[in-house]
């Protein structure tokens, strides 16, 4: 009888040592790991969600304020919603219907926005690309080093900003220009600030703001 409590007793300790590649673990307000990617239960409601090495998963009409990661990927799926998201090392993918309230960014990664996603605020990359396949964009698009292609009449409320790298000079060559790329159906309302060379390409039907910028070639 001793012996089988002790066993037992080991195993929970092993079991509760042991790290997990997902973790599920909950204050019942957020959930954070350091070591491993955290979910987001479908339907549910978080105040963040979050990791250092891993993915942060927000499950289909999850509902979470904080949705960040350092190392790894921060995926919504459908009809979540989620007041921020950003993560350092990692892509960001934001699925159909859902909506993120404030912003969304990431440092080293691309940003991607499924069908009738929606972002209240601004979209912000240093070194990835943003798509935005038929989403709504309240603020501003910004990258350094990425390129930017709307389509599907996907639409900007504020502007596009094309960042110029610290550091570098007016004409530089160090990198190819970033590309800009607008579909024919698809709107952004304020201007295009361009601050280091751009290929800029806007199909017939396209509405766009004001172009600014002394070094832009258009195709």
């Amino acid at each position: 009888m001793k012996l089988a409590l002790v066993i037992t007793v080991a195993i929970i300790a092993f079991v509760a040592w042991a790290p997990s590649h997902e973790s599920m673990a909950s204050d019942g307000h957020s959930i954070s790991s350091v070591n491993g990617s955290v979910r987001a239960a479908a339907g549910q409601t978080y105040d963040s969600v979050s990791t250092v090495n891993g993915d942060v998963r927000v499950g289909s009409g999850a509902t979470v304020d904080h949705a960040r990661a350092v190392n790894g990927d921060v995926e919504i799926e459908q009809n979540a919603r989620v007041g921020k998201a950003n993560t350092v090392n990692g892509g960001l993918r934001v699925g159909e219907d859902a909506a993120i309230h404030r912003e969304a960014s990431t440092v080293n990664g691309s940003i991607r926005l499924a069908k009738r996603a929606r972002v209240g605020g601004d979209v912000h990359t240093v070194s990835g690309e943003i798509e935005l396949d038929g989403a709504e964009v309240a603020g501003d698009l910004s990258t350094h080093n990425g390129d930017i292609e709307l389509s599907d009449g996907a639409h900007v409320r504020g502007g596009i900003i094309v960042k110029k790298n610290r550091g570098s000079t007016w004409g530089s060559s160090e990198s190819r220009p970033p590309e800009v790329r607008i579909c024919s159906t698809c709107v952004v309302d304020g201007e295009l600030r361009f601050e280091r060379p751009v290929a800029l390409k806007v199909e017939t039907g396209g509405k766009i703001g004001k172009v600014v910028g002394e070094t832009v070639s258009s195709r």
